[in-house]
């Protein structure tokens, strides 16, 4: 099905993408900064304010390092974030998109590819800023 309708499918994905930040002062450069954001103030909240760490199983002690625990908390935001982006678009795909649903012949079965790529794209930048992060705090990135 994706195949079949690539050519329709990419273009809708950069039209969202594009949609979401059109408007705004720094544009598509929010798709980089939300991130970073997020990963600073949930970093500061989590691993400085509430002193929060991370125990090892095998350790049975806490890390002592607020990086470590931020690179493992902000490892489950971006997946939470893809999950959360993915099914609050949901419930508005048809709506939003009735123009394509009513006047012409469309394929239906495309509009979740064009908001779970969306998410998609926001969940690489994500992963982007996380390696990013890893090596800075690590010097080095690891294989696992």
């Amino acid at each position: 099905m994706l195949l079949r309708h690539i050519t329709l499918t990419l273009p809708l994905i950069r039209r969202e993408i594009a949609g979401r930040y059109r408007g705004s002062v720094f544009g598509l450069l929010w798709s980089l900064l939300n991130p970073l954001f997020m990963l600073a103030v949930y970093t500061f909240v989590f691993g400085v304010v509430m002193k929060s760490r991370w125990t090892i199983p095998d350790q049975q002690s806490a890390t002592h390092s607020t990086g470590e625990f931020a690179v493992i908390l902000f490892c489950g935001l971006i997946v939470f974030q893809f999950f959360a982006e993915v099914v609050s678009l949901a419930p508005g795909l048809i709506v939003n998109n009735a123009n394509y649903v009513k006047k012409i012949v469309f394929p239906v079965q495309i509009l979740p590819l064009v908001s779970a790529g969306a998410a998609l794209f926001h969940t690489a930048v994500s992963l982007l800023v996380l390696l990013a992060f890893v090596y800075v705090i690590f010097d080095h990135i690891p294989l696992t």
